[in-house]
C-alpha cells in the first residue's frame, strides 16, 4: 500500500512537472510570436512590454525577450532619458541572460540583434563577435520545430547579411536552421 501511495505520488508529481514545462513553453512561444509579429508597431510594442514585464518572469530566455520589449520601448520613446532608461534596462536584462545561459543562441541573437539596432556611439554594441561566435558554436541548440518556420526563417536571413557573416558561415546558418 505504501508502495503503490509513492508510485501515485511520483506520477502526481511527474504530471504537474510536465504540465509546467509544457505551460512554460506555451509561454515561450507566445512571447517568441508576439515579438516577431509586433510589427513595430507602437501599440503592439506596447501591449507586448505590458505583458511580458507582468510575467515577473526571471528565466534567462524571458529576461531576453523582455529585454527586447525595453528596447522596443526605447525605439518608440521620443524623450532622450526615456529611450536611454530602456536600453540601459536592456542591456543589464541581456548581460544577466548571457551569464545565466551562455551558450543559449536564442539569447545570444537576441543580443547581437538589439545591439547592431543601437547606434555605435550609445557604447552598447560591444558583445556582437561574441554573440556571432557562440551563435554558431551552439546553432544546433536551436529547435527550429520550438522556433517556428517564420522565427527560424528570419534568423537565418538576418544572419547571412554580408556585413556580419562570411558566405560559409550563412551557408553553415541556413543548413542548421534548414532555411533555403
Amino acid at each position: 500500500m505504501k508502495n503503490l501511495a509513492v508510485i501515485i505520488l511520483i506520477f502526481f508529481v511527474s504530471g504537474i512537472s510536465l504540465t509546467a514545462r509544457s505551460q512554460s513553453l506555451d509561454v515561450i512561444k507566445n512571447i517568441r510570436n508576439e515579438l516577431f509579429y509586433t510589427d513595430f508597431n507602437f501599440n503592439k510594442c506596447e501591449k507586448y512590454y505590458n505583458y511580458i514585464v507582468s510575467l515577473n518572469d526571471k528565466s534567462p530566455l524571458i529576461q531576453a525577450y523582455q529585454a527586447a520589449a525595453e528596447s522596443l520601448m526605447a525605439k518608440h520613446s521620443w524623450n532622450p532619458l526615456n529611450k536611454f532608461s530602456y536600453l540601459k534596462n536592456a542591456q543589464e536584462l541581456l548581460n544577466d541572460a548571457v551569464k545565466a545561459d551562455e551558450e543559449n543562441p536564442e539569447i545570444r541573437f537576441l543580443r547581437l540583434y538589439i545591439q547592431r539596432s543601437i547606434p555605435s556611439y550609445m557604447g552598447m554594441s560591444g558583445d556582437i563577435a561574441e554573440d556571432k561566435a557562440a551563435i554558431l558554436t551552439h546553432l544546433d541548440k536551436l529547435n527550429v520545430e520550438e522556433l517556428g518556420r517564420d522565427i527560424a526563417t528570419y534568423i537565418a536571413t538576418y544572419m547571412a547579411a554580408t556585413d556580419l557573416t562570411t558566405a560559409p558561415e550563412a551557408s553553415l546558418i541556413k543548413e542548421k536552421l534548414e532555411v533555403n
